[in-house]
């Protein structure tokens, strides 16, 4: 599937898009058979041998990883999995390198936009970010080249295509649609006045909610500068009025009860749980009386060692340190510690947009502000 042209998506060269395309393939190739047979290695290979010789199963992570890094199926998919995730950033990368100078001036703020964006050179960025690559991007979400960077917006934007093999639609916005479309389901009542997506990146999240509650003032935070400015000039060029600011969702400047509706989408899980805990709180400061806060996760952490080895993948290969953790919070307690009432919490399902067949459904949980 490709992805959608607008003004501040960058351009490729036949070269690159023969690369993108490459490293698309190779992304398919882990998500969709590799990754997935490290399972069947497992149950058909490895825990049978184990068993034989013990007389148990593995009764821990340690014994699951020391098992499968007998196999060469595992070590040899472990490196693909690396490998492709530095690829993806290496060849996106120089295509954005190449025409920053460029993307920099398409998304400066003009006269007759239709949203507003804000950046703030004070901004502290916490030390959880700032000493982490995450998904091993470089940089991460935040590092500026120059004083109207949109380096690492592009980046995400471009890369996130490459990464999800198209998967998540011609815009990225597969996950945000489909959050979207819960919230519009299950409070089919909801008018919202203003709404509020936190950690946005470069904006793939947070247009859909400009498109499921067209009347709606939509607004997007995000830590790093070069991500705000990077969507704001995606949406003037997509045609939405979107008002963007760099913030810390745990700490933002909105006044109490300014939004109705508040989410966050592929955040928590980059997130400590102290974080994490923090940003429910905020959401119930921010909310008006009957406004709903919706996140993505509210998982359990599996009991079976091999399914903890899995989980543990990410955070040991490819730059994901909190996504353990992100399984294991106890999320009802953590929104009643932010102020929700234990019976207003919200769970559900929702299969993806795009990638069904492909990726489990998306779990859902939040809270309705009393």
């Amino acid at each position: 599937m490709f992805q959608e042209r607008h003004a501040l998506l960058p351009r490729e060269t036949h070269d690159e898009a023969a690369r993108y395309a490459f490293v698309s393939s190779l992304r398919k190739m882990f998500t969709v058979e590799l990754f997935p047979g490290m399972r069947t290695v497992y149950q058909q290979r490895q825990l049978p041998a184990f068993e034989a010789k013990h007389g148990r199963a593995p009764n821990s992570v340690r014994e699951a990883s020391e098992l499968m890094e007998k196999s060469a199926y595992y070590r040899g998919a472990n490196i693909i999995g690396r490998a492709a995730q530095e690829l993806l950033w290496d060849t996106v990368g120089e295509s954005v390198e190449r025409q920053l100078d460029t993307l920099d001036e398409a998304a400066k703020p003009r006269a007759g936009d239709l949203g507003t964006v804000r950046t703030n050179r004070d901004m502290e960025i916490p030390r959880y970010i700032d000493t982490v690559d995450i998904h091993v991007m470089p940089g991460n979400f935040h590092t500026e080249l120059s004083s109207e960077d949109t380096y690492a917006g592009a980046l995400y934007d471009r890369g996130v295509h490459v990464f999800s093999f198209g998967g998540l639609g011609p815009r990225n916005d597969g996950l945000g649609v489909a959050q979207a479309a819960f919230i519009k389901e299950r409070f089919p009542d909801l008018k919202p006045r203003r709404i509020l997506d936190m950690g946005c990146g470069p904006g793939f999240t947070t247009l859909p909610w400009k498109d499921a509650f067209p009347d709606a003032e939509v607004h997007g935070i995000d830590i790093g500068a070069p991500q705000i400015r990077y969507a704001h000039g995606r949406a003037e060029a997509l045609g939405k009025a979107i008002h963007y600011s760099q913030q810390n969702a745990a700490a933002t400047d909105f006044p109490d009860g300014y939004f109705d509706i508040v989410v966050s989408m592929l955040v928590t899980h980059e997130c400590p749980q102290p974080v994490i805990r923090g940003i429910f709180k905020e959401a119930h400061r921010l909310l008006a009386p009957g406004g709903v806060t919706l996140h993505d996760g509210g998982g359990t952490m599996p009991h079976d060692p091999f399914d903890n080895l899995l989980m543990s993948w990410f955070g040991d290969n490819v730059n994901e340190p909190f996504s353990a953790g992100f399984k294991s919070l106890d999320y009802d307690k953590a929104f009643v510690e932010a102020g929700f009432d234990p019976g207003k919490i919200v769970r559900g399902t929702r299969e993806p947009v795009y990638l069904k067949g492909q990726l489990p459904p998306i779990n859902f949980i939040g809270a309705v502000k009393e």
